[in-house]
């Protein structure tokens, strides 16, 4: 047998379907397919290191499995359709009642609410208008830019917002600057990022203002693999317990830097209702 990273490069190179076959069975396959973790999402790397974080807590019992990723141009709505039809074996993302409903939430908050703050993008010959805007009342009267499969999108709706949408990432900074919508809500360390990269386009961040609401992003299994989700919040259970996730969280500058900003934020907090299973898995949030 080809050793590991062989084996892993012989996956990837075959076509999707044969890389990524269909599993069944209830046991815990011994390789999990997951997204490319630096494709599919911001800190994927660290989402891969609390993957074998948690798989190792476990290793006395069952063995560590080998992890095979997906091909790394795949968009999101695919990558959780194929987790649906059993070509992927793990995702993780925020949580909505939806994605709850076709895949198995591990309900371990793996962000410790470090994403709950929204900090505003804006126009920056906007801000003397905006900077009036410190109440939710006041905000409602600007429209919000968002992605089309946000859970974001959800939560802005849910709370009165009107918010245009588009698919396609990058159009929303186009579309900010060309007025289509006012505001779009930020990370801090995405937020930091992004007034960096588009420079150009005269952006700024609404200052002493930001929204906050629960958003726990959790790891999603296939819903045929419960045996899978169980070992999983297992093994984080335990690595929060003896300190290990806490130490590799912390390991991370930006997740340090936004736990440090959730924590000492002294502007205006501007309360959102969380999604209805968002609320009742509040008790799962770190």
């Amino acid at each position: 047998m080809p050793p590991l990273s062989a084996l892993r490069r012989q996956l990837l190179s075959l076509p999707l379907a044969a890389a990524l076959p269909v599993a069944r069975g209830g046991a815990v396959p011994q390789t999990l397919r997951l997204p490319d973790p630096n494709a599919y999402s911001a800190h994927g790397g660290f989402y891969i290191e609390v993957l074998k974080l948690a798989l190792s807590k476990t290793a006395d019992r069952e063995p560590v499995p080998a992890l095979v990723h997906a091909p790394p141009d795949l968009p999101r709505p695919r990558l959780r359709q194929m987790l649906q039809d059993g070509q992927l074996d793990i995702i993780w993302s925020t949580t909505t009642p939806e994605r709850e409903a076709q895949a198995l939430p591990v309900r371990f908050n793996l962000l410790k609410g470090t994403n709950e703050l929204r900090f505003l993008l804006v126009r920056a010959a906007d801000l003397p208008t905006l900077r009036s805007a410190r109440t939710l009342q006041a905000l409602r009267h600007f429209r919000a830019g968002a992605g089309t499969y946000w859970s974001d999108t959800q939560i802005l709706q849910a709370n009165g917002f009107a918010v245009e949408t588009t698919p396609k990432f990058d159009l929303l900074f186009r579309m900010l600057k060309a007025g289509r919508f006012d505001f779009i809500p930020r990370t801090r360390d995405e937020i930091d990022a992004e007034l960096i990269q588009h420079a150009e386009l005269g952006f700024a961040e609404l200052p002493g203002v930001a929204l906050q609401y629960k958003q726990p992003l959790y790891f999603f299994v296939a819903r045929d693999k419960p045996q899978l989700a169980e070992r999983l919040l297992r093994g984080l259970n335990l690595a929060a317990a003896d300190g290990s996730f806490d130490a590799l969280f912390m390991a991370q500058p930006e997740l340090r830097s936004a736990w440090a900003q959730l924590r000492g934020y002294t502007g205006v907090r501007l309360q959102l209702k969380a999604l209805e299973a968002e609320a009742a898995a509040s008790a799962a949030s770190r």
